[in-house]
């Protein structure tokens, strides 16, 4: 079969929705005929429990392999039964996808996208296996094959300048105050959302899950629930950030009781009109738009501030072990990534050795 007769009914990362159920509200495939891999997809999506981003990297990741499917090998996800599906299926896609090396940062990131999108082809046939839609798929012997393939990687800790972040912070921190209500009411949003990622490194999804009730100003803790893994946790903030949330709340006209279902940051600048809780994108956007304001051509973004914290642990001598529980890392193997020198530390060990490095005054011509 031709791969252009294929790719037209292969389902984009964002088409697998619940469109394929039977009537009656029973799935494809549940009265006993094996399901197409399109409908045993549709099933394996149904029933994963992950945050919302997570799973639209997974989604991303078994598009870009029914695409393989059929672009490569030949078969139509949407008429194909799930049990034409074969390991050698998803080695010839990891053979596809995986750099040869890993020496430059573009295979870096190849690499990255390439172990996000085989742990979602991984996690899809493990479901396959275990709920008996596909019984014979040998998932052990594809973990196997798959590591053997992958070059030797370990991922270079984040290239995050802490100095471009507290740029950033001391930016928010000295902003003039705002005549107008809702541009006040933005600037007050704006430094307590700044502050309390710097402070707290919590995710981009976690912060806009945070509801007033979260956040104990009492002790300086914010309940993290649900988070990355299913897992939660107790996060810690400072009296700095601590006064830019009240200030921030006053401000946005929340009432002193009744207050702990509103979102700890609005979506919107209304006073008076708290709203929903923002969204990862709008938080994104003005990350971008500070870098903007304060000259940072360095790619900061929400995340980085978590990379921030991190380092900034490191430095100062904070245990692995509670830098793991901080962070919310499921493998103390991530959080290892930043129990590195530093290239400040090298730095200065290299100049104290040799001397304190001066810019060369002779010019090129």
């Amino acid at each position: 079969m031709a791969a252009s007769s294929t790719t037209q009914s292969i389902p984009d990362a964002t088409s697998i929705t619940s469109a394929t159920a039977a009537p009656g509200g029973a799935l494809p495939g549940e009265d006993g005929d094996v399901p197409t891999i399109h409908e045993a997809v549709e099933r394996f999506f149904g029933d994963l429990r992950l945050a919302p981003r997570s799973k639209k990297t997974y989604r991303h990741g078994v598009a870009k392999f029914l695409d393989h499917l059929a672009t490569h090998e030949g078969i139509d996800p949407a008429t194909a039964p799930v049990t034409a599906l074969t390991v050698d299926h998803v080695t010839s896609f990891a053979a596809v996808i995986v750099p040869e090396d890993v020496r430059t940062p573009e295979e870096v990131s190849q690499m990255r996208t390439a172990q996000n999108n085989l742990a979602a082809v991984r996690k899809l046939c493990a479901f396959l296996a275990a709920f008996d839609l596909h019984p014979d798929l040998a998932t052990d012997r594809m973990r196997v094959r798959i590591a053997a393939m992958m070059p030797r990687f370990t991922p270079p800790p984040p290239d995050v300048k802490l100095s471009d972040l507290e740029r950033i912070v001391e930016f928010v921190r000295t902003t003039p105050v705002e005549e107008k209500p809702h541009l006040e009411l933005r600037r007050l949003k704006v430094r307590a959302m700044i502050l309390l990622m710097f402070r707290t490194g919590v995710r981009v999804s976690e912060l806009c899950a945070l509801r007033r009730r979260d956040i104990d100003l009492e002790t300086g803790t914010a309940s993290i629930y649900r988070a990355k893994g299913g897992k939660s946790r107790t996060v810690h903030f400072d009296v700095e950030t601590a006064e830019a949330l009240v200030a921030y709340w006053k401000k946005r006209g929340d009432e002193v009781r009744g207050s702990g279902a509103l979102p700890a940051l609005s979506g919107r600048d209304k006073v008076g009109v708290p709203g929903k809780g923002i969204s990862p994108r709008t938080v994104e956007h003005i990350v971008a738009e500070l870098c903007t304001l304060t000259g940072v051509e360095s790619e900061v973004t929400p995340h980085s501030f978590r990379h921030g914290l991190a380092t900034t642990m490191i430095h100062r001598r904070v245990r692995e072990s509670t830098v793991q529980t901080v962070l919310g890392h499921a493998s103390p193997q991530t959080t290892r990534i930043y129990v590195h020198q530093a290239a400040r530390d090298i730095a200065e060990e290299y100049q104290d050795a040799f001397g304190q490095y001066t810019k060369p005054t002779t010019r090129i011509e």
